[in-house]
């Protein structure tokens, strides 16, 4: 019986020990994969516009990790179309999600923001820093703010269906374009100096006019 007890006890430290290991090499599988910074981001219609992603029409980005796999996150036309988030609901992990549908939400004042995934996949990790604060991924969309890592079995085809290089500039510049006339009718008010569109729609706007933003432009 002694034998027993000993063996358990070592057999569950053994556990024990295997699952902190494994935590520890996920969140620095995680860390590593946060994209660095761009030293001299590209500058689009206003809007900061890495030329390293694949963005989707619907706002979102992906960032090749790999093979298979790749980063997701919101670009900077919708950061500053939702404005600074308060909570973010994200799948769980093992979810599959299609390229095109939402994927994950923003939520803020009562305003809720559906975003779609820029691929089609598994979900393998969620930013385990935007559990405690979801206003990274507004602070920081390009960098430490990224809200999905997608594990994509079809990446070649799912990045030929988005936009990168003069088609992304280009649509870039359309939805800029297409964002001040609806301002415009809407109210003057939620434009800067110059016609710039306010940093935090989401703030100024009322919730009918702005759900119809971003039904409009984030395609959900």
């Amino acid at each position: 019986m002694t034998v027993l007890i000993v063996l358990s006890f070592f057999a569950f430290f053994i556990a024990l020990d295997y699952a902190l290991t494994q935590r520890r090499i996920a969140r620095q599988t995680l860390a590593e994969a946060t994209p660095a910074p761009d030293p001299e981001p590209a500058w689009v219609a206003g809007y900061r516009m890495p030329e390293t992603l694949y963005y989707h029409r619907g706002h979102t980005w992906a960032r090749p990790l790999g093979a298979d796999t790749v980063l997701v996150g919101i670009d900077d036309f919708a950061r500053r179309l939702v404005g600074a988030a308060a909570t973010i609901v994200a799948p769980s992990r093992g979810d599959w999600l299609h390229q095109g549908d939402p994927a994950f939400s923003l939520k803020l004042d009562g305003k809720l923001a559906k975003l779609v995934s820029p691929v089609e996949g598994e979900v393998m990790a969620v930013n385990p820093d935007l559990g405690a604060n979801a206003g990274r991924v507004s602070d920081d969309p390009y960098g430490r703010g990224w809200v999905l890592q997608v594990k994509s079995p079809k990446l070649a085809s799912n990045l030929r269906n988005l936009l990168s290089g003069r088609l992304a500039r280009k649509w870039m510049e359309d939805s800029r374009e297409a964002l001040e006339l609806r301002l415009m009718a809407l109210a003057g008010s939620v434009l800067q100096d110059g016609g710039e569109p306010a940093a935090n729609l989401g703030e100024q706007l009322p919730k009918a006019d702005w759900d119809r933003l971003v039904h409009e432009f984030l395609l959900t």
